[in-house]
């Protein structure tokens, strides 16, 4: 009768990052050394992602540097350069399961399994079938094709979609057996046709697995075999020292020279990381939450792309022809300047509270390395510049802030801090909710009743002076202020208590050179509290 397994974190040694834990185990009888990563899907800065590898195979060490992973597991099979199991990012199918096999040269209808994620980051282990090579063709089976004696066994009828169910799969990784499903060992050993494959039932070999707890953490598992202190495991014991991890449900990838498991770019099995590493064609990847661009978040989030009706574009850019953009709409370019040339975002959250903004562009040699980003949030007016040159195709964090909740959160990308040789680039925005009480729901009862409205400026354009006009429903203090593009406050032309009604105050920025300015107005009472601001342009 084998031993217990031992398990020892080993999370320090590899110091990662909130939500991963890290186990080595080790038995001495018979001999076994294997290891897991325990992923908790309910943080929020991290994700769990399935790759296809560049080029149609490559070392999990390559790919992980390459991907800014925190920890990768080899996938599932595959043959030469091709994935014979299906890799599913969101909105394509990357790689399918096989659908027939060949086996003593008769043709068998089959159905395998994948381990899927939700948008949610709910999980699931499935017996799939693809009808196509397009998401919504795949369909999952309450079981497999009923194939039960293994090299006696004749072909059966492909399956049909009525059978199944349509399964919009979101993530996922294909492989197989099953292992686990219902909290119990069960493998599909022969009814999903690995007689005849080289993936063994009984025979202790090295292993590879994933599967998820009720409490929603994956666990990816890898065991060493083939060696003298790792003889490794068959897939009945792997079932089950998945479920002694608490899994509800697993499936077994690719084994055998593929199992393989990294963490922070260094490879710790096969063992202790000092082997020769065999490529692979897909990967399963712990990552940091924006790492994909489709990787759902956590809470509340809100997508402003410049092809939205809550962005205004002005004059002057042009579309990039550049792939790599966020949405359905090309990335908007145009040379660095003065910061005439602007697209304006314009929010609606769903409460005042903390977020976190975040950019999305389409890097290149040419673009600016200094690209302003202007937030106008609660607390003020800041500018953001982020180097356009780098961390291409992926949202980028440009800062935390107090957001009020209303029309009046606004991002701006402007031309100004770039330069004539390189291109400023606006795509996207982001805001995340960092505050437990921001959810995705409307909450306009929470929005304070408007108390004011900011009407505007006229001349604008102007030079040297312009007339600010706003109106207020019912007394309070009003701060009035006039900031630059930097964020930098130039001028307080009001700090005082008004009375309700129209007001009129006359700017003279005789002394400021030409450019982009913000105006902005505050007002507070016992009842509410509340900014606007709008942009004006002096020209001289």
């Amino acid at each position: 009768m084998a031993q217990t397994i031992e398990w020892t974190s080993v999370s320090e040694q590899y110091d990662v990052p909130e939500g991963v834990e890290i186990y080595r185990g080790t038995r001495n009888s018979p001999p076994l050394r294997a290891w897991y990563i325990e992923v908790d899907m309910k943080v929020a800065s991290i994700g769990l992602v399935p790759y296809l590898a560049e080029g149609g195979t490559e070392t999990i060490t390559n790919f992980s540097k390459r991907s800014n992973a925190i920890a990768v597991i080899n996938g599932g099979y595959f043959g030469g350069n091709a994935s014979y199991s299906t890799l599913v990012q969101p909105g394509q199918v990357l790689a399918r399961n096989v659908g027939t096999l060949s086996r003593n040269n008769t043709s068998y209808p089959v159905i395998r399994s994948a381990f899927s994620i939700d948008k949610d980051r709910s999980m699931s282990v499935d017996w799939i079938y693809h009808f196509s090579s397009l998401v919504d063709g795949i369909y999952r089976f309450q079981q497999p094709l009923a194939y039960t004696k293994g090299s006696s066994d004749t072909p059966l009828a492909a399956p049909k979609k009525e059978d199944g169910e349509a399964f919009e799969m979101y993530m996922g990784v294909g492989g197989g057996p099953i292992l686990v499903k219902g909290d119990s060992v069960h493998v599909s050993y022969n009814e999903e046709i690995f007689w005849g494959s080289g993936v063994g039932m009984d025979n202790r070999d090295p292993r590879t697995a994933v599967g998820y707890t009720a409490d929603g953490k994956a666990i990816l598992l890898v065991a060493d075999g083939r060696q003298g202190n790792s003889y490794g495991l068959s897939l009945p014991e792997m079932a089950q020292v998945m479920i002694d991890l608490g899994c509800t449900e697993a499936i077994n990838l690719d084994g055998g020279g593929s199992s393989q498991m990294v963490v922070n770019d260094a490879l710790i099995n096969r063992p202790e990381g000092t082997t020769y590493q065999r490529p692979v064609a897909t990967f399963l990847a712990v990552v940091p939450a924006d790492s994909i661009p489709s990787l759902p978040v956590i809470g509340f989030e809100e997508i402003l792309d410049t092809g939205d009706a809550e962005a205004t574009v002005s004059s002057g850019w042009t579309s990039s022809a550049n792939s790599g953009f966020w949405g359905e709409t090309p990335s908007l370019i145009t040379l660095g300047g003065d910061g005439s040339k602007t697209v304006e975002f314009v929010a609606d959250l769903p409460s005042q509270g903390r977020y976190r903004l975040d950019g999305w562009w389409v890097a290149s040699f040419n673009r600016s390395k200094n690209t302003a980003y202007i937030v106008e949030h609660r607390l003020g007016i800041d500018t953001v510049y982020a180097d356009q040159s780098t961390n291409s195709a992926q949202w980028v964090e440009l800062g935390e802030y107090e957001f009020t909740g209303t029309s009046s959160d606004r991002v701006t990308i402007s031309n100004l801090g770039g330069d004539t040789f390189n291109y400023v680039v606006a795509d996207a925005v982001r805001w995340v909710g960092l505050d437990e009480e921001i959810t995705s729901s409307e909450m306009e009862s929470g929005r304070p009743l408007n108390s004011y409205e900011l009407l505007g400026s006229y001349p604008n354009p102007f030079n040297p002076t312009t007339e600010i006009v706003y109106e207020l429903e019912s007394s309070g203090q009003v701060r009035l202020e006039v900031y630059n593009v930097q964020g930098q406050l130039l001028s307080t032309l009001v700090k005082e208590t008004q009375s309700a009604g129209e007001h009129r105050i006359r700017w003279d920025a005789s002394g400021l050179s030409s450019g982009l300015y913000f105006v902005r107005l505050a007002f507070e009472n016992s009842q509410s509290y509340w900014y606007a601001s709008h942009k004006v342009t002096l020209v001289k």
